[in-house]
Order: C-alpha cells, then sequence, then structure tokens
C-alpha cells in the first residue's frame, strides 16, 4: 500500500508539471459546472457555437501565445486582422484571384508583424509599447487609405466557403450543429505551430528567448532572428483571421478586430501561458480560447450580464487563471 503511494505521487507530479495541466483543470471544471447548471448548454447548437465563437480568436492566440512564450507582446493583432479582411475582401470584390488575394492579404500581414519586431530589436522598446503604438498606427493607415468605408457583399465566392463555409455534412446529421470550415483551420495552425514548438530547433529557440536571453545567447541561440520571426507568424496568423472573418461574415469596418488583442492575452494566459515569457503551449491556450467562449455562452444563456460587459469577465479570468496556475506550478 505505502509502495503504490510513493509510486503514484511521483505520477501525479509529473502530470502537474506539465504546462497544461491547469488549462486541463480550468477547461473540465468549467465544462461540468455548466452542464450541470445552465440550461440548454449542452444542446448541438450552444456546443457548435462555443466551436465557433473560437475559431477566429483562437487563430490570433496562437500567434500572440508564440510570441508571449518568446518573451513578447503583440497588441496590433486586432488591427492587423482588419487589414487583412480588408485587402482580401476588397481583392474577392474586384474580381481579383482569389488565390492571389489570400496571398497578398497574408503577405501584408507578415511585413506588419515583422514592421513590430524590427523596431523592437533596432530602438529596445518594450514590446507592449511598440505594439500599442503601431496599433493606432495601422489602423489610422487603414482608414485613410479605406476612406473609412465598410466593405460588404453579398456576392457568394467558393474561397469564402472555402475559410469560413457552413458544414452541412454535419449539420444533416446533427439537428441544431453548425459548424463551420474555420474549425479546420483553426485545428490546423494549432497542429502546425505546436510541432514547431516541440519537435523543431526553432521551438527550442523560442522558449530559450523567452526564458535568460543572456544564456540563450550564449548557446549561440540568436534572440533577435527568433523574435523578428515570431512577429511575423503572429501577423501572418492575425491576418488569416481576417480572411476567416470577411469569409464568413462578408463585412470588414476599420473597427473590425478590435479587442481581439485582450482575448488572445486572455486565453494564452488562461491557457498557461507566462506573461514572463519561457513557457506556454499552443493546445493549452486552445483550450484557454475554448474556455472563455464556453464562459461567454454560459453567462449569455445564463442572463447574469449584458454581453457587450463580458470584457469584465475576461479580465477577472486572467486573473484567476495567473493566480490558478501559479498554484498548479507550486505544487508540482
Amino acid at each position: 500500500m505505502a509502495r503504490a503511494a510513493t509510486l503514484q505521487k511521483p505520477i501525479v507530479r509529473q502530470g502537474l508539471e506539465s504546462p497544461i495541466a491547469g488549462p486541463v483543470i480550468t477547461f473540465v471544471t468549467v465544462f461540468v459546472l455548466f452542464s450541470v447548471f445552465v440550461p440548454n448548454f449542452l444542446t448541438a447548437r450552444s456546443i457548435s457555437g462555443i466551436v465557433n465563437a473560437a475559431t477566429l480568436t483562437g487563430v490570433i492566440t496562437v500567434g500572440v501565445t508564440l510570441l508571449m512564450i518568446a518573451g513578447e507582446f503583440d497588441l496590433s493583432v486586432g488591427a492587423i486582422m482588419a487589414i487583412g479582411a480588408f485587402i482580401f475582401g476588397i481583392g474577392t470584390m474586384e474580381g481579383m484571384n482569389p488565390v492571389l488575394a489570400v496571398v497578398l492579404s497574408l503577405a501584408v500581414s507578415a511585413i506588419l508583424g515583422a514592421v513590430n519586431g524590427l523596431i523592437l530589436i533596432f530602438t529596445g522598446i518594450p514590446s507592449f509599447i511598440v505594439t500599442l503604438g503601431t496599433q493606432y498606427l495601422y489602423r489610422g493607415a487603414l482608414y485613410l487609405l479605406s476612406t473609412g468605408i465598410m466593405l460588404q457583399t453579398v456576392a457568394d465566392i467558393p474561397v469564402y466557403n472555402l475559410f469560413n463555409g457552413r458544414l452541412d455534412v454535419i449539420a444533416d446529421f446533427i439537428q441544431g450543429a453548425n459548424f463551420r470550415t474555420s474549425l479546420f483551420w483553426l485545428l490546423g495552425v494549432v497542429l502546425l505551430v505546436q510541432f514547431l514548438l516541440v519537435r523543431t530547433r526553432f521551438g527550442n529557440h523560442v522558449f530559450a528567448a523567452g526564458g535568460s536571453q543572456g544564456a540563450a545567447r550564449a548557446t549561440g541561440v540568436s534572440t533577435t532572428r527568433t523574435k523578428l520571426a515570431c512577429f511575423v507568424v503572429s501577423g501572418v496568423l492575425a491576418g488569416l483571421a481576417g480572411i476567416m472573418l470577411f469569409s464568413q461574415y462578408k463585412t470588414a469596418r476599420i473597427a473590425t478586430g478590435a479587442g481581439e488583442e485582450l482575448n488572445a492575452i486572455a486565453a494564452a494566459v488562461v491557457g498557461g501561458t507566462l506573461l514572463t515569457g519561457g513557457s506556454g503551449s499552443i493546445v493549452g491556450a486552445l483550450l484557454g480560447v475554448l474556455t472563455i467562449s464556453m464562459l461567454r455562452t454560459g453567462v449569455v444563456l445564463l442572463d447574469l450580464i449584458p454581453a457587450d460587459n463580458f470584457v469584465a469577465i475576461v479580465g477577472v479570468t486572467i486573473v484567476l487563471a495567473a493566480i490558478f496556475n501559479n498554484w498548479i506550478r507550486k505544487q508540482a
């Protein structure tokens, strides 16, 4: 009996040492509580709504999480998302080849991400301040170039269905389910970046850059190139989210994506990513996005507060998640 206890203890501690231990516990707890106390929470309509609401923020969160692990922040992702949506929307509405419209949108988004990284590298200004400034710069530039118009179309172009179309196959089998193709884009991004993070040299460099930069340089890791690459990835994924958004709603405004930077950081923190860098998980970030999406749906179904005030819930969630994940690490 004593032997079994001594064998079990290391296993429990090993589980708690996993970067997704906290996110898994949080996700399961919220899911169980809402399943028991929130009417209609376990319906196909509700579950598909939770997943769909998580896809756009989820794609952005992957890039933001990667940057946070590297020890940096990107507050301009919402603005880049808007620019990506505008470029893709204008291109497809004007008859541009859809592939070219996608490539152009992602290329510009990558350049904007690179600009963030280059400013950080050459000035040494904290990324929080750099991207806070470029957030306003990018939105201001979008306003000037677009003259403040709102894009809108009723056209049904196949590329829209590719990025965020309705999965009628699932709807035919499950009544009330309304899953969209954006789910596959999210899963693809999560799997790809998680693989890069845990199975490649680049991933090792990301963790090293977010840990001790002195130690990273001593082992030959170029923290500047690593962080620049992370900013580019963050920009590309924000642009992809913009493409997905326009594909679903067929509209884009100057304010598109506003607040997504807070949602992404919140999801990353709930997903176990340290604000100080050096630790985190893309899978954990996905669980964080789904947890916040569940909270949003549960709050709406319970009619606890107006939906517009959900940002207060996000703020509380960030604080509680940071405290809980820190406690989990101490137990390990």
